[in-house]
């Protein structure tokens, strides 16, 4: 038993002393229209990356859908519709499973892959909760319908 609040009077004492406030935390400060880091600390800022200024609405919050939208089509060109993503993706997972030859496969897996450079914003569909799931799988459903 005496180990044991031995062990925890050092685990208190460890803590307190290492948050004890004093030394430079470095500073931020925020403009409206600029961003000023101190670099006194040796933090490497060259990997942050600015924001895009499509991504800010008019009151000057993030739009994280416009922001992720905007870095994805500049990192894979312009995206497709949602629905023609779904249609396209279908069409090619039916082609897999009914062709039997080795040179449409290889056709199909290179169209796979022009899709999958068109259609990267459909991986972003929020779909963690069971309501989201089935909220797309309804989405899906209705353009898999609309097309036939």
């Amino acid at each position: 038993m005496v180990k044991y609040i031995y062990f925890a009077l050092l685990a208190i004492t460890l803590a307190f002393s290492s948050c004890n406030g004093d030394g430079d935390h470095g500073t931020v400060e925020i403009d409206t229209d600029t961003l000023t880091i101190d670099t006194s600390l040796g933090i490497d800022t060259t990997a942050i990356t600015p924001i895009d200024t499509v991504a800010v609405d008019s009151a000057g919050y993030l739009d994280e859908e416009e922001a992720l939208t905007t870095k994805i089509e500049k990192t894979y060109g312009v995206q497709w519709d949602f629905c023609d993503c779904v249609v396209k993706n279908d069409s090619v997972n039916t082609a897999i499973l009914e062709t039997d030859d080795d040179n449409e496969i290889d056709i199909i897996f290179a169209r796979m892959e022009v899709i999958d450079q068109h259609c990267k914003e459909l991986l972003t569909t929020p779909n963690t909760t069971p309501e989201e799931r089935a909220k797309h799988e309804r989405k899906v459903r209705k353009c898999l319908k609309a097309a036939k």
